[in-house]
């Protein structure tokens, strides 16, 4: 039986669950192609004999190279996990609207550009496996709209669109698609706080406090971070589904049962008080008609 394949892209972070999810799979007997934007970041997935490949989710023309060099090496692909992405806190008054078109690039574009230029190897994987190839796309709990973490939440919650339609769109072909909504977990990108800049040049002016809730948030995104699991204890689960059957959607990380189970039962405005009182959200100031910022 011919080796089955699996392409994960962002795995340049040695802690990260892209990293942690190549060594699981390749423990699974796949032949893992890992993929960051500096190769050199993934030594130490080379070293375990893990397949490294330079590749900017956001180029089509590095897409075209790094696709084109996985079918030259094994003509197949039965798995692909889009992982890349990145994330940022920012009122969505005064988030840059260039920086958030950049992180939907990331987040939300580059997993389609990924899974529309492995097609044709994800269906013959399938053809030569006689078992459907999967495409996994991590996304994030963060979609259902966190305070001052807008523009992710509205990269993910596209993001989830997208792997929801896709997996109706093309089950036919032979390719399941999984959505994983992933919750905290340790990662550097949550627990040493790695954030773009979102902030404009041209602030609204109605969050003068901004380094006070700016504060609050990476606390709270860092407290639930440490709560929740390691990124090779979410690997190892992850990675037992997809080299079986996966299920549509995934959930896994702290807290996701309760977006999960609970959440979607909550009146509108009980969810609202929630997130509004228990983030940083609740600290934002009160404008008074002598203070009111002028618009430009």
């Amino acid at each position: 039986m011919e080796q089955r394949v699996v392409l994960i892209t962002g795995c340049g972070e040695p802690t990260s669950i892209g990293a942690a999810l190549a060594l699981e799979l390749k423990a699974h007997g796949l032949r893992v192609f890992a993929t960051a934007r500096n190769v050199g970041s993934m030594a130490g997935l080379a070293a375990e004999g893990i397949d490294t490949l330079e590749l900017d989710v956001t180029s089509p023309a590095s897409i075209r190279v790094a696709v084109t060099t996985l079918e030259d090496a094994t003509g197949r692909l039965d798995v692909l996990v889009n992982n890349a992405g990145v994330m940022g806190r920012s009122p969505l008054l005064d988030t840059d609207l260039a920086a958030l078109r950049a992180m939907l690039e990331v987040n939300t574009l580059a997993p389609l550009a990924m899974v529309q230029a492995c097609a044709g190897l994800l269906v013959a994987g399938a053809l030569r496996s006689g078992r459907d190839s999967v495409v996994a796309n991590i996304s994030s709990i963060g979609a259902i709209g966190l305070p001052f973490m807008g523009a992710y939440g509205v990269s993910k919650a596209a993001e989830t669109a997208l792997s929801d339609t896709l997996r109706r769109e093309i089950a036919n072909l032979r390719i399941r698609v999984v959505t994983v909504s992933l919750g905290s977990v340790q990662t550097q990108m949550a627990v040493g706080d790695k954030s773009v800049p979102l902030l404009s040049g041209k602030p609204s002016g109605f969050f003068p406090n901004w380094e006070q809730l700016d504060a609050a948030a990476k606390h709270t995104m860092v407290k639930n971070a440490a709560s929740g699991p390691l990124p090779r204890t979410v690997a190892r689960r992850l990675a037992a589904e997809l080299v079986a059957k996966p299920r549509g959607h995934i959930w896994d990380g702290f807290p996701a049962w309760v977006f999960r189970f609970v959440v979607p039962l909550l009146p509108v405005a009980l969810l609202d008080w929630i997130l509004r009182t228990s983030t940083s959200a609740g600290l934002v100031l009160a404008p008074s008609a002598g203070d009111t910022p002028k618009t430009e």
